[in-house]
């Protein structure tokens, strides 16, 4: 019997114009009078998904790719699992690239949730970390950081960072992931770099471990690389229609429609209600 509902955001609850679904709402209530919990696993950060879920939707949020969990209504922080100082400067070291912006998601009590290296850069407008205005601070480097690490994010050209990626592939693959990702804003790729805890399964387990759930028990749909051990691990695993190739593969279920027709929560209807 499913307990509990993980639901991912990007081209999965949003649409490919970054709108959610108009049903997401009313199908977290139907979920809670069904005794199900609902609760969205994303690799954005806390603010950029309570915009995206709204102010008025009682979830919460397994955010950073299972690095913190938070309330969406208030902002409590219920769960945080940071990046060491030594895992930190291990991928450091590799930050030799100047044509490469070089950034870390935190969780800190004071606003800020972005900090970025200020390297040779001037202009930051319309940028990766433009994106986090007001809630960014810029650094001369990482030492003696206030806060706690959640992932390391390097923004670039694709070539830039696949290089990048392999180097560290290399050296510390057996502390990190690695995912490539393209973005909407310059420089339109992003590398994300995560200790091997940080991925979206080890959040959710978390969450079901809190609310005295059995991953048995658990369904998650998702679309993306950073979905596969969630989606391998759980009860009932759904891949977006829209999904990639090896997600997909390895789903229990695929929906029949993709982010742009609501298939999110058609096929989470189906599956779990018959409707």
């Amino acid at each position: 019997m499913i307990k509990m509902v993980s639901m991912d955001l990007d081209e999965t609850l949003l649409n490919t114009e970054k709108v959610i679904t108009k049903s997401f709402e009313s199908f977290v209530q139907k979920l809670k009078s069904n005794n199900i919990i609902p609760v969205v696993a994303t690799g954005r950060e806390y603010y950029s998904a309570h915009k995206f879920v709204g102010n008025n939707v009682d979830i919460d949020l397994i955010c950073n790719n299972g690095n913190v969990i938070r309330d969406n209504l208030t902002g409590k922080v219920h769960y945080v699992n940071p990046i060491s100082d030594e895992d930190l400067k291990r991928v450091m070291a590799f930050d030799d690239n100047d044509k490469v912006y070089t950034s870390l998601h935190i969780q800190r009590n004071d606003g800020i949730d972005l900090v970025y290296k200020k390297k040779n850069f001037t202009n930051f407008e319309g940028t990766y970390v433009d994106a986090f205005r007001e809630r960014n601070l810029g650094l001369d480097d990482f030492e003696n950081l206030e806060g706690n690490p959640l992932s390391i994010v390097f923004a670039g050209s694709h070539d830039d960072l696949v290089d990048l990626r392999n180097r560290m592939r290399d050296k510390i693959s057996d502390r990190f992931n690695f995912h490539i990702m393209k973005i909407r804003r310059e420089p339109k790729w992003m590398l994300e770099v995560l200790q091997k805890s940080g991925d979206k399964f080890y959040g959710v387990k978390k969450y079901a471990e809190i609310r005295g759930i059995d991953l048995k028990n658990v369904a998650a749909i998702g679309d993306d690389s950073n979905d596969v051990m969630l989606i391998e691990n759980v009860g009932l695993g759904i891949a977006m229609k829209n999904g990639v190739e090896r997600l997909r593969e390895r789903a229990d279920v695929v929906s029949d429609y993709d982010n742009n027709n609501d298939g999110a929560v058609k096929i989470l209807d189906k599956v779990l209600f018959g409707d």
